[in-house]
């Protein structure tokens, strides 16, 4: 979809989306990075040497510290993209709508129009603002904790692995009941624009 809109909107758009989707693929893997440090942490702390563990939170503050700053980088940027390309929307489509004929305005496509250049694009355009971050983060950060746990541990490792699947299969189980239900009011709102079609 991503790749949709940017075909759509042109050149102008494409450098900027990419330059927000890297960041956010960045700060998700150092979000794994965050979460994997405490592998370590927990181990010196309930070994014999609970000491041990102060280097080991050092690291892991710091990763705390550099994920939080990507965090707020990335989102803004986020924002920043997404109100571009919806502003880049508005005057494409308004151009593409001068160009159409009069006769092409009938009662039900004002209602199509109406829906779309309001509540369609704003739902659209939300995509890269609001969720393209947790997506990618959904994707990254566990392959990134996956590999570190590698790293310690290649039996840890595996066994997250192995979970993969299980737990991708669990999120994926309410998906349709919740595109159907953000469907419904989409219909209504359609319904109400164009209240003349039957």
């Amino acid at each position: 979809m991503i790749r949709m809109l940017l075909r759509v909107l042109g050149h102008r758009y494409a450098g900027p989306a990419r330059r927000t989707v890297a960041l956010m693929t960045t700060t998700a893997a150092a979000e794994g990075l965050s979460c994997a440090l405490l592998v370590p942490v927990l181990r010196a702390l309930f070994g014999g040497a609970p000491a041990d563990a102060w280097p080991w939170l050092g690291a892991f503050g710091a990763a705390v510290a550099v994920y939080a700053v990507l965090r707020y980088t990335s989102d803004q940027a986020g924002m920043r993209v997404g109100t571009s390309m919806l502003r880049g929307m508005y005057h494409r489509l308004g151009e593409h709508l001068a160009r159409l004929p009069l006769g092409w305005y009938d009662t039900g496509r004002v209602g199509e129009v109406s829906v779309m250049a309001s509540r369609g694009l704003l739902q659209a355009m939300s995509i890269i603002a609001h969720l393209l971050a947790p997506f990618v983060s959904a994707l990254v950060t566990p392959l990134t904790i996956v590999a570190v746990m590698f790293t310690v541990d290649w039996r840890t490792g595996l066994a997250a692995l192995a979970a993969a699947p299980v737990v991708a299969a669990v999120q994926r189980a309410p998906a349709p009941p919740t595109a159907a239900a953000a469907a419904a009011p989409h219909e209504r709102a359609k319904e109400a624009a164009a209240p003349g079609v039957e």
